[in-house]
């Protein structure tokens, strides 16, 4: 059986967190706290909402915590794309010993005093200033981001859907959409593998869209700056092809379309209630 059973599923409580109003725009120099409460379909929407309406639901009614990983990641983006605030969003934290009373009380006090910072320990932050190191040193990376828009958010409501977008590019130069990626691995088939899980080629449909929607343009063409975020941190760029962009707005369209029954259904399903048939991934199936 493969016909979807709709699960009538409501939306858990919100958390208790202000949600500034939706407006539609272009603007610059948006806190990015702001932007990313602003309830509206994102990138990152795209990718939750695509495994299901509950999981984008849950992701934006739920307060996480980031993970190393993304704060690691934020720290080479300031580094890279907004150099001159560096060192008011990233911070070096001393290490503590947390079995001491005195270093678990002086922790807290570090934590409280750099609230809204990024906290790296020494060689989280060594590692991080290495990689903007790399894409500063890059030549390619370099003529990208010289004079480049950076931070730059868009709100706009879809043509199509008629439901409430959001997307905040990471740079633009010359008619180029930018976007900075630390990574494993650089090296271009594992990229590609990696445009492919994350859906960085929708992620880069998405942004096109809010310049077609607020610019009346499309950005000539669309590309990933790349910076492994292990030595020896080599850095590669990588211009997006068109099929893969094609195929990003197909995702994003899938989105949009569920986004808008969830809104006007006031329901947010999971996963299919009926039995579903099920196909191994090729690669299960050879047998030499």
């Amino acid at each position: 059986m493969t016909q979807e059973a709709v699960c009538e599923w409501a939306a858990p409580p919100p958390v208790e967190q202000y949600v500034p109003p939706f407006e539609v725009g272009v603007v610059d120099g948006m806190p990015a706290e702001r932007y990313h409460r602003t309830e509206a379909m994102s990138s990152g929407g795209v990718r939750a909402i695509t495994k299901s309406a509950r999981h984008f639901r849950l992701m934006r009614d739920t307060i996480n915590q980031p993970t190393a990983a993304m704060v690691f990641g934020t720290a080479v983006h300031d580094g890279v794309l907004e150099p001159a605030q560096f060192g008011a969003r990233v911070v070096c934290a001393p290490k503590f010993d947390m079995r001491k009373t005195v270093d678990k009380e002086a922790a807290a006090e570090f934590r409280a005093m750099h609230a809204g910072k990024s906290q790296l320990p020494p060689e989280e932050f060594d590692r991080a200033r290495r990689c903007i190191d790399a894409v500063q040193a890059h030549p390619s990376a370099r003529k990208l981001l010289d004079g480049a828009i950076v931070e730059r958010s868009f709100f706009w409501n879809d043509a199509r859907y008629n439901v409430p977008c959001k997307a905040r590019w990471d740079a633009s130069n010359r008619g180029l959409l930018i976007d900075l990626k630390t990574t494993k691995d650089a090296s271009p088939d594992e990229f590609a593998k990696s445009i492919a899980h994350w859906m960085y080629h929708a992620q880069m449909a998405h942004y096109i869209s809010a310049a077609e929607h607020l610019l009346d343009a499309s950005p000539q063409a669309a590309v990933f700056i790349a910076v492994e975020s292990e030595p020896p941190h080599l850095v590669a760029c990588y211009e997006l092809p068109g099929n893969a962009i094609l195929a990003g707005l197909h995702i994003v369209n899938l989105a949009l379309a569920k986004y808008a029954d969830a809104i006007s259904t006031g329901t947010w399903p999971g996963y299919p209630e009926t039995i579903e048939a099920i196909q191994l991934p090729r690669w299960a199936l050879r047998f030499d």
